[in-house]
């Protein structure tokens, strides 16, 4: 598979294939990150929509997703054609069976639906459960919550409901820790699943130089670990990458981040339709990824298509001129 000129009608056939590094030759290579994809996480709440969208249509009874089940886009479009209704909104849910969404939701609204008889889809991931057991624990032991992580987000919104108390920060910028009132002796710190290691053990040693208790949670989910991991090494390597997920995916857009450091060229898509040959004329090492919401075929379709769309390139004598 060994070329000199990427545009030339002599070049052999563009594969892709699943890899965690690229040949050390001149030829044109796309390679996907081993893991990119959904974690088990997302392929578990998938499966339990689709089981409680079955079930709704034999008992023609409405569901609904209280917020997106995941965060991408092309899920949300194929459970709502099963019928499957998001709503952000508890009251919109007047019956039927509710999704409780991959993130998580506060526990008050957990309580609300059993309260009113509403059946209750628990797709909430076995890893953003473990947060919200130690936020709890952590408010019984009368800690300090610091929470890293993004305030605005479904998980961190459903963690801190359990922690139950009003001592808590959400960040993830140590100068945020001067809000921290001054008779704080020790604090417990939790981590969004999602969250950059990185940014999860600058604020632990920057709590460790000021409080004279730190009791650290290392919350970060392994599946988010290796795909940061994975897309640092492919970055390094590729001419030009691609992160395929949700706009809205916060472990997507941390992708996004840390390939951007080693690769500007990094681009970050949802749907197949929003390639761009001209991204991919001329280069040779090609990366491909996907964020943890989004279906491991889907991303390998992605890599497909780039190698269709450079196939058909190489073959064009308008482009090869």
């Amino acid at each position: 598979m060994k070329t000199t000129d990427p545009n030339s009608n002599k070049n052999p056939e563009v594969i892709s294939k699943r890899s965690l590094s690229f040949s050390n030759d001149d030829s044109v290579e796309i390679t996907i990150s081993p893991n990119g994809g959904a974690c088990f996480g997302v392929v578990r709440a998938i499966k339990l929509g689709q089981q409680a969208a079955d079930k709704g249509k034999d008992s023609n009874s409405p569901v609904f997703s209280f917020g997106a089940i995941v965060h991408n886009p092309k899920t949300i479009r194929e459970l709502e054609a099963q019928g499957v209704k998001t709503v952000e909104d508890q009251t919109e849910v007047t019956g039927g069976t509710v999704i409780l969404r991959s993130h998580g939701v506060k526990q008050e609204i957990e309580k609300d639906f059993k309260t009113r008889g509403v059946q209750v889809v628990d797709a909430t991931c076995p890893l953003v459960k473990k947060p919200q057991k130690i936020a709890a624990s952590l408010g019984n032991k009368g800690y300090y919550l610091v929470l890293v992580g993004d305030s605005n987000h479904p998980e961190v919104k459903g963690v801190v409901s359990y922690f139950a108390k009003e001592n808590y920060l959400v960040t993830y910028k140590i100068e945020d820790l001067e809000k921290i009132p001054a008779d704080v002796s020790k604090v417990g710190i939790v981590a969004q699943t999602t969250i950059e290691v990185k940014v999860l053990d600058k604020i632990v040693e920057a709590c460790r130089k000021r409080f004279s208790e730190v009791a650290v949670y290392n919350t970060i989910c392994d599946a988010t670990s290796i795909r940061q991991e994975e897309a640092e090494i492919l970055a390094k390597g590729a001419d030009v990458l691609v992160v395929v997920g949700g706009k809205n995916s916060s472990n997507t857009n941390k992708l996004v981040k840390i390939c951007k450091q080693y690769q500007p060229d990094t681009y970050l898509i949802e749907e197949m339709n929003e390639l761009n040959l001209q991204w991919f004329l001329g280069k040779r090492k090609i990366g491909v990824t996907g964020g943890a919401s989004t279906p491991q075929d889907y991303v390998d379709d992605v890599g497909q298509k780039i190698a269709d769309l450079l196939n058909v390139a190489h073959r064009t004598p308008t482009l090869n001129s």
